[in-house]
């Protein structure tokens, strides 16, 4: 069964975290606590690494690096973490991570709750099923519908291939290659300006893509899309002569893409769904 996979070792893992989690305070940044593990496992003549690299593909491009906290006897995977409560979102950092080794135990370890906190995380590969995109009936009054539909169908096919639980800048890259290879005028965004009563107050680090020159899609990862503010979204697509946007949240294990025309007003709840 899965979950006794690896139990005798992730056993032996754990005891370690509650032996560091007891002999150090809850102040130190996380390379202090993954320091103190791999001292003591190695002390149990445990075989691990720490910090190695991977690269991220999808389908024939590299679509990113990422950076596993330690890995024990190349089988379970372990990720650190220093916060008042772990999140789905951490669980689901740390299974990006299985898919990247290809193993299929994580543990989740919380070095800053007030009580030890871990978590346990499996990952069963599936296999690959054909990429469909909804009817092209569900959104009959869509702006730019050729274009769009082509679009829709690039984000399904990225979240067929790569699933739920990696970071924004992995699908913000895949769905540039995915747009790219469907034959799609696309022009990478790295920063969004953040507009304040009506007036620019900065900048912030945003992958996005303009494509065809009239819509804007904006590939998140967010537990809750209350999280994004459509309105600065809608601003910074008027500012760059932008009438449609598309958001997709890769964060979901449904995706649901959502729209914003940017000649709507503002309103004070906003549903995902084009006004």
């Amino acid at each position: 069964m899965t979950e006794l996979l690896h139990r005798e070792l992730t056993e032996k893992i754990i005891g370690v975290y509650y032996d560091v989690y007891n002999g150090l305070s809850r102040t130190y940044p996380e390379f202090i606590y993954e320091n103190a593990m791999m001292r003591d496992l190695g002390r149990h003549r445990i075989r691990c690494t720490r910090q190695e690299e991977y690269r991220i593909s999808y389908k024939e491009w590299l679509v990113g690096l990422q950076r596993l906290d330690i890995f024990v006897s190349e089988q379970v995977v372990v990720e650190v973490k220093v916060k008042p409560q772990l999140t789905r979102l951490d669980q689901a950092q740390t299974m990006s991570y299985l898919k990247t080794t290809g193993q299929q135990v994580g543990l989740l370890f919380n070095f800053g709750s007030p009580e030890p906190e871990f978590k346990r995380v499996f990952f069963t590969p599936r296999q690959s099923q054909p990429s469909s995109s909804p009817p092209e009936e569900e959104w009959p009054d869509l702006m730019f519908p050729e274009v769009s539909y082509r679009i829709i169908a690039g984000l399904f096919e990225v979240h067929n291939e790569l699933g739920p639980g990696f970071i924004h800048r992995i699908y913000a890259n895949a769905c540039y290659r995915e747009m790219q290879n469907r034959g799609l005028e696309v022009r990478p965004l790295r920063e969004m300006t953040v507009f304040y009563r009506g007036e620019p107050v900065g900048e912030v680090k945003l992958g996005h893509l303009q494509i065809e020159g009239n819509i804007m899609l904006f590939p998140v990862t967010v537990q809750d899309k209350r999280q994004i503010e459509p309105e600065n979204l809608r601003r910074w697509m008027a500012s760059q002569g932008v009438p449609l946007g598309i958001m997709a949240n890769f964060h979901a294990e449904r995706l649901e893409p959502m729209f914003m025309k940017e000649t709507v007003q503002n309103t004070e709840h906003w549903d995902g769904q084009i006004r």
